[in-house]
């Protein structure tokens, strides 16, 4: 008997169950596509990153992804995912993940784009993440600048950075779908307040309660599959979106 491929087995036959799970119980309206960001980001919050490339060969063995430009929209919409966490979860584990699914990826569908490349800080990058600020915080600045008064590096870095260049860039991911993948980076940290604002954050960019707590299960169920217990407030706490 090989017991190192009967492990192997069933580690694969129990990422398949997960990943079918998480995906027949997502919100239908983000469920074709939108899925497998919340996944990716559950990954990589939760020391799994390695299985980036698991979860990206569960995806191109499905009939849409048939074609090698397909495959290159798919991987441009993942690594996209993950630009949006190196600013909340860090940039080594988010190499850790992209290796893993440069690894496995056809040298066909390999995508040489880089979607910042023209990217600086100034007005237009400001004002783009204020617009952004605007609706999760309502407030152009985030909830937290009050309280930073006597730190400003913290304050013009969330803005400028971490919204400027990270997280207000909605040209592959929109700002929907851009919540599926902050929501479970920073919840999978077991942040408490900082869950509670992306929890409101989703209902302020029009994600229905119900959507959200939807969402919420999918990632305690990654959450799980890796050994960790989430320990937040659920989106019904959130009274004040």
């Amino acid at each position: 008997m090989n017991t190192t491929n009967d492990s192997a087995a069933a580690v694969s036959q129990s990422l398949t169950d997960l990943f079918n799970k998480v995906e027949a119980e997502f919100p239908p309206r983000f469920r074709e596509h939108g899925w497998y960001l919340t996944v990716l980001a559950s990954f990589v919050g939760t020391g799994q990153q390695q299985l980036a490339g698991r979860l990206h060969q569960h995806l191109i063995s499905q009939p849409q992804y048939e074609t090698s430009e397909a495959r290159q929209a798919l991987v441009r919409r993942m690594r996209e995912a993950l630009v949006k966490c190196i600013i909340i979860n860090g940039i080594p584990v988010v190499i850790e993940a992209i290796t893993s699914i440069s690894d496995v990826e056809r040298d066909e569908d390999w995508d040489y784009s880089c979607s910042r490349a023209d990217w600086n800080v100034g007005p237009e990058s400001s004002e783009r993440a204020a617009k952004v600020l605007k609706v999760l915080y309502k407030s152009e600045e985030g909830g937290h600048v009050k309280n930073l008064q006597s730190h400003l590096d913290i304050p013009w870095i969330s803005v400028n950075v971490s919204y400027g260049l990270f997280l207000s860039n909605h040209r592959i991911l929109n700002m929907q779908e851009t919540e599926l993948v902050v929501l479970p980076a920073i919840m999978t940290q077991n942040l408490r307040g900082p869950t509670y604002w992306y929890l409101r954050a989703c209902l302020r960019v029009g994600i229905e309660p119900d959507e959200v707590e939807a969402i919420h299960q999918a990632i305690e169920a990654v959450a799980e599959y890796g050994g960790s217990t989430l320990d937040v407030q659920r989106v019904k706490d959130v009274d004040d979106a």
